[in-house]
């Protein structure tokens, strides 16, 4: 059996500056996924220079790429009931899948704020994986795809170095994966800021290499099987 090498982008919160992010993946034929809180679309805050795309522009905006969910109104689910957590991610799903027009299977955990209780309802509403944003640092397939951890940030200190492992490294019992994910924001504000052009790095450093599928996180995680929980 030959194994695969899947390389997918994971960018979270739906602001404006997804716009410049989805430029720079279709100049370097890069797949990935948006996740969106449908609660939110528009917003923006005083303390940040941080705009959330509006409604009317989404379908136009992330047209070829996967829209997954992010909570309605990205609530922190650890601290939030069950009745809470049910209703933000059914009302998400709901809407977002309403408003692209295809049902939604992918989720992230809004503030990495994994719990039981959040994969429970995610299972029953028939999400496909849900996303964190530890960073593991390695490319293995989740054991559990409602909790599994991406592989590093766009903005690591070490992104070139982890791009190079996995560029060299020959999957030889299993399949690989590397997950790499961000906020749009981040190219202009953040602790750590990644502008455009470190980014634009980033992209021509993995894109457009033999023997690595680029992909959505959906098209890398679906269909596999899974052990029973």
């Amino acid at each position: 059996m030959e194994y695969k090498k899947y390389f997918t982008l994971s960018f979270d919160d739906g602001v404006e500056q997804d716009k410049t992010v989805i430029e720079l993946m279709k100049r370097y034929g890069l797949k990935g996924t948006f996740n969106l809180n449908a609660g939110m679309f528009g917003y923006k805050p005083r303390f940040a220079n941080i705009r959330r795309i509006p409604r009317d522009e989404i379908k136009q905006v992330y047209d070829g790429f996967e829209i997954a969910s992010h909570g309605y109104k990205h609530e922190y689910y650890r601290l939030r009931s069950k009745s809470v957590i049910e209703d933000s991610i059914t009302r998400d799903v709901r809407e977002l899948s309403e408003l692209i027009g295809v049902p939604v299977k992918g989720h992230a955990y809004p503030y990495d704020a994994y719990t039981k209780t959040a994969e429970a309802v995610l299972r029953e509403q028939g999400i496909v994986y849900a996303r964190r944003v530890l960073g593991k640092g390695s490319f293995f397939f989740p054991e559990n795809p409602l909790k599994y951890v991406a592989t590093c940030w766009f903005n690591a200190k070490n992104v070139f170095q982890l791009i190079d492992e996995f560029l060299s490294a020959q999957p030889e019992n299993s399949d690989m994966l590397f997950t790499m994910w961000g906020h749009g924001y981040e190219l202009d504000y953040g602790f750590r800021k990644c502008p455009k052009e470190q980014l634009e790095r980033i992209f021509s450093h993995i894109a457009g290499k033999p023997g690595v599928v680029y992909c959505t996180n959906l098209e890398a995680l679906s269909g596999r099987k899974y052990p029973a929980k």
